[in-house]
């Protein structure tokens, strides 16, 4: 799911959109020669062993990203709310509370719409930005 929720910046791969170099259910046909952003990115259901298994990203059609003082949520635009259904929801909240401690945030991408979530509710952020050049 990485391969279709996370933009890929070198490749021009916008969000939301499956990579052209990925073979769905197989993998990366380029993963010798991937990009960096591809090479640095992890999946936080892979790294932290305490995410259980229904946030296996090809079942929650999600993925998590660990960032400094961030939790980011990828839900997949056409799951929009998959992420409002347990167990993840709780989950969520959990993570916002526990973020408080440290002024962390969790941001939940409904597709292309962002939103703050907090332990008791959430805040539109709005819709993706494309990146501006630098002149």
């Amino acid at each position: 799911m990485c391969c279709k929720l996370v933009a890929v910046h070198e490749l021009e791969k916008p969000a939301q959109s499956w990579c052209e170099h990925c073979e769905i259910g197989v993998g990366c046909r380029i993963y010798d020669s991937r990009p960096k952003d591809c090479r640095t990115f992890y999946c936080g259901w892979l790294l932290d062993p305490r995410i259980s298994d229904d946030w296996r990203p090809s079942k929650s059609k999600m993925v998590v990203k660990f960032e400094p003082k961030r939790i980011v949520i990828h839900v997949d635009r056409d799951r929009r709310d998959q992420w409002r259904k347990e167990p993840f929801h709780s989950q969520i909240r959990a993570w916002a509370r526990a973020g408080m401690a440290y002024e962390g945030d969790v941001i939940v991408w409904e597709g292309k719409e962002a939103l703050r979530v907090h332990p008791a509710g959430e805040q539109k952020l709005g819709p993706a930005r494309k990146p501006t050049s630098a002149r």
